[in-house]
């Protein structure tokens, strides 16, 4: 879960005129407690959470290890940028360990990012299971699109260099106005950054210009209010500003994560909202008190996702390096070579997938044992990522990446 805090622990410390008396954090903590009570998450990051460890410690002492739970765990606070609201993590280290914690510095606010471990039973014999957590906040406001920019090629830069083929999730409050922004294309799309590319979960239903249009209203994560008070925007939801965005990796299962299919969700929109208080009439999508919740805790909706894994290590590993498949060229452009090892001889499926899971074109062979070679057409398709599924008829199989230009 990620959910952008509006200023938590902060009196007048930010642009906004957030008092004691309008934004009080003890009112805040018993919204907060409800909403993980109902949501349950295993790692919840925030952005504009304050800027002191002795807030950090008693956020956790308030809002999570309560009730006999002593196992939420957070880092200590890095904050090269000096900024009053910071982002932040906190995970359930039962299932979750931290073995990393990288702050780049970017403007306005340092970009987190976490390298989380998972706890397995087979991490006695070494093996484990990595995911990144980036988290990010650029610059509000329309006209800030190059600054927001650049932040995420700074966060690119870094995964592109240190992650290019892991478990990546980069999230926070993006503060875009709509997915023809640059900062959004620089994410989702791979002119730039061939080898990174990160998906949208919602698909292209929620993929649009969605500033201040009901097309998005099931979409729109800010603002739970309708009116404008001091430290809450106002205006009622109509923009989507907060997202979970996710490799191929964990989309397409590469490295034992999977997205589980339609959980991505803006908790407290039900589509009925737009220009709307979240907590005004009847809202479908939550119960009345968590709406009140909602309202009360923050001008932004949190957005949640699902990843299942799969913890039989030993297995996948066979499988994805099961047929030793190489692509050449690639990127490409009208045609490519896949190079693999068939280890017996019979029937391969190919099948080219794009990043919206759609089956573009498939192909099936007899092959000897062997190294063998496949000549892979891609005439007329766009430019863009596609994922190609090999399958042996044994049922060995890979899934590679395949980039058109």
């Amino acid at each position: 879960m990620q959910y952008n805090l509006l200023e938590y622990g902060n009196y007048n410390s930010g642009f906004a005129d957030c008092y004691e008396t309008n934004n009080n954090t003890q009112r805040k903590d018993e919204c907060i407690r409800a909403l993980l009570d109902y949501v349950q998450p295993d790692i919840f990051t925030v952005c504009e959470f304050g800027a002191t460890q002795a807030l950090l410690t008693d956020f956790l002492r308030h809002n999570l290890n309560i009730n006999g739970v002593n196992y939420w765990q957070s880092d200590n606070i890095v904050n090269y940028a000096g900024s009053n609201i910071i982002n932040h993590i906190f995970y359930d280290s039962r299932k979750v360990g931290l073995s990393k914690h990288v702050a780049l510095r970017t403007n306005p606010r340092d970009t987190d990012i976490y390298e989380l471990y998972l706890k397995t039973a087979s991490l006695a014999a070494g093996d484990t299971i990595k995911l990144v957590c980036i988290v990010a906040h650029p610059k509000a406001g329309q006209g800030y699109e190059a600054s927001r920019r650049a932040l995420m090629q700074t966060a690119m830069d870094y995964v592109n260099q240190h992650y290019p083929t892991d478990n990546v999730l980069i999230m926070g409050d993006f503060n875009m106005y709509g997915a023809s922004e640059s900062g959004y294309r620089l994410l989702t799309q791979t002119y730039s950054n061939p080898s990174i590319c990160f998906m949208d979960p919602v698909g292209s239903a929620g993929v649009g210009e969605w500033n201040n249009n009901s097309q998005y209203a099931s979409f729109h994560t800010q603002s739970t209010r309708s009116y404008s008070e001091d430290c809450f925007s106002g205006g009622g939801l109509d923009d989507r500003f907060d997202f979970i965005l996710m490799a191929d990796e964990i989309a397409f299962s590469y490295n034992h994560m999977r997205y589980v299919q339609g959980s991505y969700r803006a908790i407290g929109n039900d589509g009925n909202h737009f220009n709307m208080s979240v907590d005004q009439g009847y809202n479908s999508s939550v119960p009345a008190e968590l709406a009140e919740a909602l309202y009360d805790a923050s001008d932004h909706l949190p957005v949640t996702m699902k990843i299942t894994v799969d913890v039989h290590l030993g297995v996948e590993e066979d499988e994805v390096q099961s047929l030793f498949a190489t692509v050449a060229p690639n990127p490409a452009t009208d045609f490519a070579k896949v190079g693999f090892f068939n280890p017996t001889e019979g029937h391969i499926q190919f099948e080219l997938y794009s990043l919206q899971g759609q089956l573009v074109t498939q192909a099936s062979e007899h092959f000897a044992s062997g190294s063998q070679q496949f000549d892979l057409n891609l005439q007329d398709l766009p430019n863009g990522f596609y994922m190609l599924r090999m399958t042996h008829e044994s049922g060995l199989r890979q899934t590679v990446k395949v980039v058109v230009k």
